[in-house]
Order: structure tokens, then C-alpha cells, then sequence
């Protein structure tokens, strides 16, 4: 029986994908004791060929499926795999030597525990200002927070970008949930049963992956949209998640920004082209000094996100209740 499996979903990143096959070359852990599964989400940029005709050291292998998102996708590659623990990278990321090594190390017999491993951003010459953004913040949490070892972990921390579990563990909590089509929420939704079933969370330092964030504002900002959407649809699906989200800060901005924040909403939802024109704008001042870029990220994935969240309640009925809610954090 295999020791590990190692499923990595990808859609239309086949270079970025070689980069890690490449890096899964050169692991300590014995070659003939672990897989690597491609589960391929529609993409038709030549990743299906380049698999095949990959060099590998390790069992390689690949799955085609139409476009269904992260999280069916996710699920067509754990289905096919065979060891007994699964690590899950994403197509970003470039692993270390010892990442499996680590990640296996991280499940002794008799223990339970879905463990994160680190994935620093890497910034270089090349990288795009919203490189640096992102970097800044999950960087700065992966070295100050997530390395300590008296850090408790709380459910936002959880990525599966670079996470490994018994396949069994997983198995009993049937996957991924797949109704998280769009972008964001899908690996909160599986932490938050994985820990009702009794599995721990932690962090290994040492199973480590590089990640490459190729993204630029535009990916960004339809990334934030989508996951305003998903978080509708996260605590709809787990209710007692509602607090814990950023639903309760609405109110917590000044009320000029809020008042700004409204009407590009409003004017967004009547007039689709509205945030284009504001994603022209934010791209206009990328050049300026980063505290002010800074500033201008930060409000404009602001409004993005609450943009995702009002679209997905104007949308369907059943989540207008989430309107009363979220306006009572005013009052406290």
C-alpha cells in the first residue's frame, strides 16, 4: 500500500503545474512509496499532455474532468488515491525536499490531524504589486503567528493549498463540499467539519512549499467578489460560522467610507461595468508610493468583497435574513 497520495487540482496553469512536478522530483521521502494524482479541472492549455509525457521519478498520474471548480475537482483526485496519508498542493505552489517527508512525519499512528504546512509567497523582481500586498499579510501571519508554537489556531488560518490528512479522516466527512463551485469558503467549509469530527489542526514549518502569486489586481478582484458570494453561501451552510466572519465589520469603517462603499455597490449591481471602471482606476495608481497603494488595495477589496456578499443575498431570497444580522452589529 502506498504511504501518500498527493492530489494537486490545476486549471490553466500548466507551466506553473511542471514547476511543481518538477519540485516532487527531488524529495527525500522514498520515490516508490508515494503518487502524484493531476486532477485537471477543463483546462485545454496543453496540461494533459504535458502530464503525459512528464519524467517522473514518482507515479504519476492525471484525471480530466469538465470545469466544476476547486472542490469537485479536488474530489475526483481523492477518490482515485491510494495511501494512507493525502497532502493537497495547489498548482502555485514549488515544494521543499523534505515536504513529504514532513507532512507524513506529521501523522503518527493513532493520531488525528489535518496539518497545514508553510507556504511563503516569494517576491522578486518580477513579482506584481499585488504580490507584495498579499505577501505582505500572509507572510507576516505564517512567521510571527503560525510558527509559534503557543499559537492557537483559529478556523480562518486553514488553507489547503498546502495540507495533508489521513485519507480515511477525510473520507468520513465525504470530501469537499461541491456546491462550493465558485472561489473561496470551499477549504473554511471542510475545516469547520473536520473539526465537529474530532480532528486537530497544526502546522509543520518544516512541510514547506513556495508559493508563486502570479496574480495581478484584476485576478484579485474577482477572486475577492467570488469569495463575498461563497461566504454567503458558507454560513448558510454553517450558521454558527456567521460571527466569526467579516460580516460583523460592515459597521466598523468610518461612515463616509461606508457611504462611498454603498453607492459603488449599488451603482455596481445596476450598472455591471461599474467595478471594471474601478478596477481601471485602482490599476492607474499602482505606481504611487506603497502606503498609499496600500491604502487603495485595501479599500477597493473592501468593497469587492461586500460586492460578492450583496450580490448573493439580492440574488436569492432565502439569504435576505443575513441583512438583519449583519445590521445588528450597528447597534452593539
Amino acid at each position: 500500500m502506498l504511504k501518500v497520495s498527493i492530489v494537486i487540482p490545476t486549471f490553466q496553469r500548466c507551466n506553473s503545474l511542471k514547476r511543481a512536478l518538477t519540485a516532487l522530483n527531488t524529495q527525500t521521502f522514498p520515490k516508490d512509496q508515494y503518487e502524484v494524482i493531476v486532477s485537471i479541472d477543463g483546462s485545454e492549455d496543453g496540461t494533459r499532455e504535458m502530464v503525459e509525457n512528464f519524467k517522473s521519478s514518482y507515479q504519476l498520474r492525471s484525471l480530466w474532468g469538465p470545469n466544476t471548480g476547486r472542490a469537485a475537482t479536488r474530489n475526483r483526485g481523492i477518490s482515485e488515491a491510494g495511501g494512507e496519508v493525502l497532502i493537497m498542493i495547489d498548482d502555485d505552489m514549488e515544494p521543499a525536499p523534505k515536504f513529504v517527508e514532513a507532512h507524513y512525519s506529521s501523522h503518527p499512528t493513532g493520531t488525528r490531524y489535518g496539518v497545514l504546512g508553510a507556504a511563503p509567497i516569494l517576491i522578486d523582481e518580477a513579482s506584481t504589486p499585488v504580490a507584495h500586498y498579499i505577501a505582505k499579510e500572509f507572510n507576516s501571519r505564517l512567521k510571527d503567528k503560525m510558527s509559534d508554537p503557543n499559537y492557537k489556531f483559529e478556523i480562518w488560518d486553514f488553507y489547503c493549498g498546502n495540507f495533508s490528512i489521513l485519507r480515511k479522516d477525510l473520507i468520513r466527512v465525504n470530501g469537499f463540499n461541491e456546491s462550493f463551485a465558485n472561489y473561496g469558503y470551499e477549504d473554511i467549509e471542510l475545516a469547520q467539519r473536520l473539526i465537529k469530527s474530532g480532528v486537530n489542526i497544526a502546522f509543520n514549518p518544516d512541510a514547506c512549499c513556495i508559493q508563486h502569486y502570479d496574480e495581478d489586481f484584476r485576478g484579485l478582484a474577482m477572486k475577492t467578489i467570488a469569495s463575498g458570494k461563497t461566504a454567503v453561501l458558507l454560513v448558510s451552510t454553517h450558521p454558527e460560522l456567521f460571527n466569526e466572519l467579516k460580516f460583523r465589520e460592515y459597521y466598523f469603517t468610518g461612515w463616509k467610507w461606508r457611504s462611498l462603499r454603498l453607492f459603488l455597490i449599488w451603482s455596481s449591481l445596476l450598472i455591471p461595468f461599474t467595478a471594471d471602471v474601478i478596477i481601471y482606476l485602482i490599476k492607474l495608481f499602482e505606481n504611487f508610493n506603497w502606503s498609499t497603494r496600500e491604502k487603495l488595495y485595501s479599500l477597493a477589496l473592501d468593497y469587492f468583497f461586500w460586492l460578492g456578499v450583496w450580490s448573493a443575498i439580492k440574488s436569492d431570497k432565502k439569504n435576505e435574513h443575513l441583512i438583519s444580522k449583519i445590521r445588528a452589529f450597528k447597534k452593539n
